[in-house]
């Protein structure tokens, strides 16, 4: 090996060491960011989702993870959903070094086309796809004993209190054979789409959505009752209140037709002495304070659902739908359904400079000169990784890279 060699190997291994130590990890910063989930479901709290679709830029490319071609079955291991089509889409791109962000997802019927989230949104509808909220048993109401008599006066009272072995099961039957002819209570939503949109920017972000030909109902006995036609373009935040007192009357109906058809067929004998109107009235007024807790809301819908996270960062679900706890009375599988949730930002700018580092507080006590200095790496359990230690050995190695450079110049100098 010649001098000039030996020389040059020197100098390049200097460099290098220098090299690596001055230079500092780096990890490239996302510029931009969306993501977008079609439906969360959670049933007897156990969720289950559709999966979510992502996009991030770095500055040179985007990236993506995550399906946008979701399957409806990947959410749905209940009956809350037949048939239908689920899109969840996200885009992120760079203009003028800014990152900009954009998705959308949600929920159709059959048939439903599925478009690009730059084209305004995920879907264009189809058939309605309906959609089983819940499932209300009404089998367990009954007409006690011990509150039958409260409601009337004491004449009535000591004239049933011989013969209520005989009416309160004649009463009982009505009722059952009312209920059966009626039953589950079915609570739906039928819609032909439910879909959101969000886009974010340099300092601004925006959400939407979209819900078309859209309603809540309920079944009674095969009768459909509608409860709300949902906005098709809500504004952010709008509660839905859904009140059951229709349902109520609907049950009330036809168990006062069952209790009339009772009352005079297998109580005949007794109407001398019974008032029949009365006796119908307070079975119906029991049945009815069970069937309280439908008209306090069994099912709770929040449209168009925004959160702000910050200037250039939205949150949109489309529809947010919970099972109340009233409807625990009945024995309901609680449920909650979000559907089309789209996520953007935060945004950037490419080549932004790194945030400053924090100025040491003045009052904070200098930091301790090292009196004496150890040999060799320092240890895992001191630290890990290149404490100080290890910069000393870095600075040997440093120091022994350059002397050999110096050395080897040297001897082709006398050379």
């Amino acid at each position: 090996m010649t001098h000039r060699t030996a020389r040059g190997l020197a100098l390049t291994a200097t460099g290098a060491l220098i090299a690596l130590s001055a230079a500092p990890a780096t990890a490239a910063t996302p510029v931009a960011q969306a993501d977008a989930t079609a439906l969360t479901l959670t049933v007897a709290s156990t969720p289950t989702d559709s999966g979510s679709f992502s996009s991030t830029h770095d500055g040179d490319s985007e990236s993506t993870s995550g399906s946008d071609e979701p399957a409806l079955s990947a959410a749905t291991g209940q009956s809350f959903a037949q048939v239908g089509t689920l899109a969840q889409d996200a885009r992120t791109r760079v203009e003028q070094r800014q990152g900009y962000a954009e998705a959308c997802a949600g929920l159709a019927g059959d048939g439903a086309t599925v478009v690009g989230v730059g084209e305004g949104g995920c879907l264009t509808p189809g058939q309605n796809v309906r959609l089983n909220a819940a499932t209300v048993d009404l089998s367990g109401l009954r007409v006690l004993e011990s509150e039958f008599l409260a409601g009337f006066d004491q004449q009535l009272q000591d004239a049933l209190a011989p013969v209520l072995d005989q009416l309160l099961p004649a009463l009982t039957d009505g009722l059952e054979q009312a209920l059966t002819g009626l039953g589950d209570l079915g609570v739906f939503l039928d819609a032909g789409v439910i879909q959101s949109r969000c886009t974010a920017g340099p300092g601004t972000s925006a959400g939407s959505a979209q819900i078309a030909d859209a309603a809540a109902y309920v079944e009674v006995g095969g009768t459909r009752v509608d409860l709300v036609a949902l906005p098709v373009d809500p504004e952010p935040n709008t509660h839905v209140v859904t009140d059951l007192g229709a349902v109520t009357q609907e049950v009330l109906d036809a168990v006062r037709t069952e209790l009339e058809t009772a009352i005079d067929g297998t109580l005949g004998p007794l109407t001398a002495v019974v008032d029949g109107a009365e006796v119908l009235a307070e079975a119906l007024g029991q049945v009815g304070e069970q069937l309280a807790p439908l008209e306090d809301n069994v099912i709770d819908i929040l449209l168009n659902e925004q959160v702000q996270v910050a200037d250039d960062e939205i949150e949109v679900t489309a529809l947010d739908l919970s099972v109340l706890p009233a409807a625990q009375e009945f024995d309901v599988d609680l449920l909650r359904a979000e559907i089309g949730r789209s996520h953007c930002g935060p945004t950037g700018r490419v080549g932004a400079p790194a945030e400053p580092e924090a100025t040491p507080d003045p009052t904070d006590p200098p930091a301790p000169v090292p009196t004496s200095v150890p040999a060799g790496v320092e240890t895992a359990a001191s630290g890990g990784g290149m404490g100080a230690a290890g910069n000393l050995s870095l600075a040997a190695l440093l120091a022994l890279a350059g002397a050999a450079g110096v050395a080897s110049w040297r001897r082709s100098v006398r050379g």
